[in-house]
């Protein structure tokens, strides 16, 4: 999923640390506004726009850059960084121009931020340290969410299945072969086969035939190694809270999630 996100922290570098911490999630291209960027943004999947939050809005800088953007059918994600502790409206103006210039929003983040203007000068400021670590992590908590909903395999359990090969459920999107059945789909037209999911799997749920497959997936704990270091994202886990249910029960009345866990690779 190709990323660019664009923001403006021209005060105390509020904005810039929870902007990289939802880059990092996201392999994300990360501008500053304040370079004039020029760029076109026709093969970009999600588009982020953030700032802090001033007079119960975003930058007027970023509202404007925005309003130059052609957005229409993008996914779209918005944030902040505010003086107040409730968000209240302060998104919905940036969030007309998007949705004026056609854009879809996805998702919206705020958090608090320093602040040493107006009256809290009298107290050296207010909201001190932040943003702070937690709220960089829920920043990229945020952000690995948002990637994990726009997966192209995201809704690929719906798709009717079109055979089975070695005991694995096929399915198809457009000319892509899928491979799964409930829990881990894995696209067999986009990887590569470098096998690292077979490496970094502590379950042993992948093994290569002809290409990688899921061939125990029964065994997936819903760790998610495997998809998040696929370098073709091709593998999603459908998480779903009774399959965490399933994985709860299995390893408190069975050994069989223990005995997989320590087997020897083959």
């Amino acid at each position: 999923m190709k990323t660019i996100i664009f923001y403006r922290s021209s005060y105390r570098g509020n904005t810039l640390k929870i902007a990289e911490s939802m880059a990092d999630a996201l392999f994300a291209e990360l501008v500053s506004i304040d370079s004039n960027p020029s760029i076109d943004l026709s093969d970009y999947d999600l588009i982020g726009f953030g700032s802090a939050i001033n007079f119960a809005a975003h930058d007027i800088r970023l509202q404007r850059f925005v309003s130059s953007q052609n957005l229409k059918g993008k996914n779209v994600f918005i944030f902040s960084t505010r003086c107040r502790p409730f968000l209240g409206a302060y998104h919905s103006p940036l969030k007309k121009i998007i949705e004026r210039k056609g854009g879809i929003i996805v998702g919206e983040f705020s958090c608090r931020g320093f602040d040493r203007t107006g009256p809290w000068v009298l107290m050296d400021g207010y909201n001190k340290a932040r943003p702070n670590d937690r709220d960089r992590f829920e920043a990229r908590l945020f952000a690995e969410k948002l990637r994990w909903k726009l997966h192209p395999l995201a809704l690929i359990y719906k798709n009717p299945v079109t055979r089975c090969s070695e005991g694995i459920t096929m399915r198809r999107k457009g000319s892509d072969i899928i491979a799964g059945n409930k829990v881990v789909f894995l696209n067999t037209s986009t990887c590569i086969n470098c096998g690292k999911c077979i490496k970094i799997c502590p379950m042993h749920i992948f093994a290569l035939k002809d290409t990688v497959l899921p061939i125990d997936e029964k065994n997936c704990i819903q760790c998610r190694l495997c998809a998040d270091n696929c370098p073709t994202f091709s593998i999603y886990i459908q998480e779903s809270f009774l399959n965490g249910l399933r994985i709860a029960l299995r390893e408190s009345f069975s050994n069989k999630l223990q005995n997989s866990y320590k087997a020897e690779d083959n």
